[in-house]
């Protein structure tokens, strides 16, 4: 965490690392002249948001004055940081965090730019306004809706999935809050299978009770008992960040990414619905060795594939080596994954030398006779999912 922090944007960055961990947030990055470019800084794949904090305490002034006076300091001056941090980036293919280290830009055409504005002080006695406010749409969260939206979209892939929603809902409809705030959206979207129902509206009146009546709804307590499991995946992922990385991040500047990295990247990927039946699936290979298989596949978000695998501690560079062929046989056999991962670990029960975890990544965009033949030959000799019977991805996966 940056020392020149306040205290409101160090409980932004907080939930910010909590959500979507070190690798991809970047609190106070450096741009032009060595000067701030923003408060913090998400670069995940394609897309990059940039957040922008304010907390100016709100003054009632018994009239128009003070609230516009609060808006041009908390909303209006924060909008325009985060387009002078928009057009820097423009620039870039690179920034430096504030530890010094760089960080390599998504290219310029892949680019998908989301900007969040948190404008706190005012405590809902004024109406938050949102939209386009000149240079393009601004997201803008309040001390209500701060929590709600990173509490429910603890994933960077739910989080910035959101946003590009509430962004199309934007560009096709005018939206009032009616003393409400984007936390009210995020329940219709919730509710609606993660999208906006409203394809014909012109104009959309957001009740500020829409929120908390869904927080008291039978449909909050089913999602959130059925994400529940979900949270050992994260720690599956923390376990990974300690062996793999630097003080939780990559190694900018050595313009090398490792294998393991990407995987961990893929695992990090992964929505919260489907780190609920990746666990599922994780936990029932893992604690019912009356299935004695070995090895388990999983098919999961943006046609990516997870191989699980039992193997000793004792002899890792077996267990590594297995791991990596059954991956490889997983490519070749499902035609529509071109990436796979693989985790392996121990069994449950004693071990001799201890217990550890071991990851593979396979990325193979083209398949060809060469790949054919050594998957056919890895069949034939181990045996690895010779009976396998392989089936369709899911259309929703």
């Amino acid at each position: 965490m940056s020392e020149g922090l306040t205290e409101s944007e160090k409980f932004v960055n907080s939930i910010c690392e909590r959500a979507f961990l070190n690798l991809w947030t970047h609190p106070n990055p450096i741009g032009k002249k060595g000067k701030e470019l923003c408060d913090c800084l998400i670069v995940c794949e394609n897309h990059i948001v940039i957040i922008s904090v304010k907390d100016i305490k709100y003054k009632d002034t018994g009239d128009e004055a003070g609230w516009k006076r609060w808006t041009k300091a908390a909303i209006d001056k924060s909008a325009s940081q985060i387009w002078g941090a928009e057009r820097w980036l423009d620039s870039s293919v690179e920034f430096t965090r504030h530890d010094g280290r760089k960080v390599e830009l998504p290219p310029k055409e892949d680019r998908i730019v989301h900007r969040v504005s948190v404008s706190l002080g005012a405590q809902r006695r004024i109406p938050t306004k949102s939209g386009d406010l000149g240079y393009g749409i601004v997201h803008v969260c309040d001390e209500f809706s701060l929590g709600a939206i990173f509490g429910l979209l603890d994933t960077i892939t739910d989080f910035v999935g959101f946003l590009s929603e509430v962004e199309a809902l934007i560009n096709r409809a005018n939206i009032v809050f009616s003393g409400g705030g984007i936390e009210d959206l995020l329940a219709i979207y919730l509710l609606n299978n993660h999208s906006f129902p409203y394809e014909e509206a012109d104009l959309l009146i957001i009740d500020d009770t829409v929120f908390r009546g869904f927080i008291d709804s039978d449909d909050y307590k089913a999602i959130q008992e059925s994400y529940k499991d979900s949270y050992f995946w994260d720690k599956l992922i923390e376990h990974f960040v300690g062996d793999l990385l630097t003080d939780g991040m990559f190694e900018y500047g050595t313009n090398q990414v490792t294998d393991n990295q990407l995987a961990l990247v893929q695992m990090a990927l992964q929505p919260r619905g489907h780190r609920a039946n990746l666990v599922d699936a994780f936990s029932e290979f893992l604690q019912k060795p009356e299935l004695k298989i070995a090895a388990r596949v999983v098919l999961a978000h943006k046609n990516t594939a997870f191989v699980f695998h039992l193997g000793p501690s004792s002899d890792r560079e077996s267990r590594v080596q297995e791991l990596g062929f059954r991956c490889l046989v997983v490519r070749g056999r499902l035609p529509d994954v071109q990436i796979v991962v693989g985790i392996s670990r121990d069994k449950l029960g004693p071990s001799e030398v201890g217990y550890s975890h071991d990851i593979v990544y396979v990325d193979i965009p083209e398949w060809n006779d060469d790949f054919e033949e050594q998957v056919t030959g890895i069949q034939k000799e181990l045996g690895y999912f010779e009976n396998a019977s392989w089936a369709k991805k899911p259309e929703n996966a």
